[in-house]
């Protein structure tokens, strides 16, 4: 299919204001082939009148759980490793058309507000299955969004065991339980050989498949290697939580006498076919080592806000000549997935950290994360993130009548601190229109909202909290409490 997109405005770091006006952009099967000023001597199947419409790179949700979807708006004022308890302890299983229905809600979340691609760190209660990840797989080739799947696996609860060992009763709970009858290492990277080899690469390139240790707290180092090298076999990669928390850091310098990114460098198990959500709890020698291996932190503001992580040192990454990316994180966690509200978290909440105003984020800076941060985390760096003759058409088209946009003055920092995603008009993933003037074109959206209104009326999460779950709770908070009050969080 060809379309031809006329006279519209496209976002242009080398502008004035940052876009150029009255551009034509031609896209010809999944690729953009032109952008100029002229409109292309040649017919196209579809013609886009762009008069209205400003052209920006698709924006790219590069760390959610999808199954989260089906929980948000049900948690607050808790830290990570309570919510933890919580999360798991109301979500409950999930069938294979749960995990396809919990995918499509943050699919018409994320194209209605501009987003093209998600990297879906994907967790599996009770326990990962083929089966939830077809799901997932299904519901993001059904819905002609690009994604990501990377099914959330793990081999152990080292954070756990040392917060009953520092005499919080920790594996007394049921979430130490949710560890036993895990498979082995062999048969989860047989699963993930399965995975790979069904839907790597697959929808014209749009699904691609990566292997997801769920954190370095949570694997032995023999699982990490494991789950590095099927990974590269197929051309994958590997996305996995960093150092969330003051508990994860604690725990891993307890365990190893080191930092987890020391020990990630030191076993080779770092690169640019890995993704780091989180990133938070670095040492300024942790940014070099994620810098030097070429390694991509993904930050996730609103879910470290809420959970009241912390906030994952963004600038002495720029610094070190690392673009992280940007994710929404888990619907339970940020509670959205709207990546133009990440923009704007990020764009504000760093000014905190220095009386320097030099050393704030910029509006660029941020958007660039959005997208080629983005991009590098989906290992496209080449093909994503931008606007450019042979990069893949991904692109969202943005209606200059809204409010939000009137008047249009710097494009970037439109995008930084005003637009919220609702002037969405169109977008287009791998050549193919999903979203027009507002309508989803590739599934029935209506149809799966009133199916997951109906299938969530009984969930767990809509139930009091049983007592084996308030007792993990408190445990948890206790731990908590007693790490970030009575250790320190020092630089190697």
């Amino acid at each position: 299919m060809s379309i031809l997109i006329e006279n519209c405005a496209v976002l242009d770091p080398a502008a004035t204001w940052g876009v150029s006006t009255g551009r034509y952009i031609l896209i010809e099967g999944d690729t953009i082939t032109s952008i100029t000023p002229e409109r292309p001597a040649r017919t196209v199947d579809r013609v886009i009148d762009g008069q209205w419409l400003f052209a920006i790179p698709g924006l790219i949700n590069a760390h959610t759980h999808s199954p989260e979807n089906f929980t948000r708006a049900t948690s607050e004022r808790l830290p990570l490793e309570p919510w933890l308890a919580h999360l798991f302890g109301m979500s409950g299983s999930f069938s294979k058309r749960d995990h396809y229905l919990t995918a499509m809600v943050g699919v018409i979340e994320m194209l209605r507000t501009g987003c093209t691609a998600v990297l879906d760190h994907l967790s599996m209660p009770p326990r990962p299955s083929l089966e939830a990840m077809d799901g997932a797989m299904e519901a993001y080739r059904d819905s002609g969004i690009r994604a990501g799947v990377a099914p959330l696996i793990r081999d152990a609860f080292y954070d756990v065991e040392y917060g009953h060992r520092r005499g919080h009763r920790t594996l007394d709970t049921f979430y130490a339980g949710m560890n036993q009858n895990m498979p082995s290492i062999p048969d989860m990277m047989a699963m993930m050989d399965a995975f790979f080899e069904k839907w790597h690469c697959k929808a014209g390139g749009r699904l691609r498949c990566w292997v997801g240790p769920s954190g370095v707290q949570w694997a032995s180092v023999d699982f990490l290697h494991a789950c590095l090298d099927t990974a590269r076999k197929h051309g994958g990669g590997v996305h996995m939580h960093l150092l969330e928390s003051r508990v994860q850091d604690w725990t891993m310098r307890q365990m190893h006498g080191k930092t987890a990114v020391a020990l990630l460098a030191d076993e080779k198990l770092l690169g640019p076919d890995v993704s780091l959500p989180h990133s938070v709890w670095l040492t300024d020698k942790d940014v070099q080592r994620i810098a030097d291996a070429g390694a991509v932190p993904v930050h996730n503001p609103s879910a470290n806000l809420k959970l009241g992580s912390g906030l994952s040192p963004i600038r002495k990454m720029l610094d070190a000549g690392i673009t992280p990316a940007l994710g929404a994180d888990g619907a339970q966690s940020s509670d959205h997935q709207v990546i133009f509200g990440m923009i704007h978290l990020a764009a504000l909440i760093h000014n905190l950290s220095f009386l320097e105003p030099e050393k704030w984020l910029s509006a660029r800076e941020v958007v660039r994360m959005a997208t080629e941060g983005g991009a590098a985390a989906l290992m496209l760096p080449e093909r994503l993130g931008k606007l450019a003759p042979g990069y893949l058409a991904d692109i969202t088209l943005l209606d200059l009548r809204s409010p939000h946009l009137t008047p249009f003055n710097d494009a970037y920092d439109h995008l930084a601190f005003t637009e919220p995603g609702s002037s969405t008009h169109t977008v287009i993933v791998n050549g193919q229109i999903v979203l027009d003037d507002g309508v989803i074109t590739t599934f029935d959206e209506a149809a799966i909202l009133a199916e997951v209104r109906e299938v969530t009326k009984g969930r767990p999460h809509r139930q009091p909290i049983p007592e084996h779950v308030r007792f993990a709770m408190e445990r948890f908070m206790a731990y908590h409490q007693d790490i970030v009050h009575n250790t320190r969080f020092e630089q190697d």
